[in-house]
């Protein structure tokens, strides 16, 4: 199926209703706290604005390819169960899992399986989510997320 949209001004939309939710959720934080957080939902806004001022102005519908959505739509499953799993079965048990099945999805399309295209996506997956969890838990000083099932 083939629809036809003006990209840049649904984006520019999107990126000032992300920032306007960002913007009303921000809480109370000092000035310091702040800056970072403040500096980049400007920069969202100016450049959403221009995405809109560009689409209306400028814009020419674009002709979108539908075909193949659905395995988009299963990628957005796979990583909304993510999200919730990390909750429940933590960080590292969800994650490695899921990186080793990206990782084997994308060599995938471009021709069969080895044996070793399993071991290399598992290895990589945990030196990934191994240093994740490493720069979060001893660089920030934000504990591992606890698992309740685990």
């Amino acid at each position: 199926m083939r629809i036809r949209l003006n990209t840049e001004l649904l984006s520019g939309l999107f990126g000032l209703a992300l920032a306007a939710l960002f913007f009303l959720n921000r809480g109370q934080v000092g000035f310091l706290s702040a800056v970072f957080p403040n500096t980049v939902l400007v920069i969202l806004t100016v450049i959403s604005v221009a995405l809109v001022a560009r689409g209306l102005l400028a814009g020419e519908p674009s002709t979108l390819n539908l075909e193949g959505g659905g395995s988009v739509l299963i990628g957005i499953g796979v990583m909304v169960l993510w999200w919730v799993g990390i909750r429940y079965v933590g960080f590292v048990t969800t994650s490695v899992p899921l990186f080793a099945a990206l990782a084997l999805a994308m060599k995938r399309r471009a021709g069969p399986l080895a044996s070793k295209d399993y071991l290399i996506a598992v290895a990589v997956a945990l030196v990934v989510v191994g240093g994740f969890f490493w720069v979060f838990s001893e660089v920030l000083g934000i504990r591992p997320f606890r698992a309740p099932w685990l």
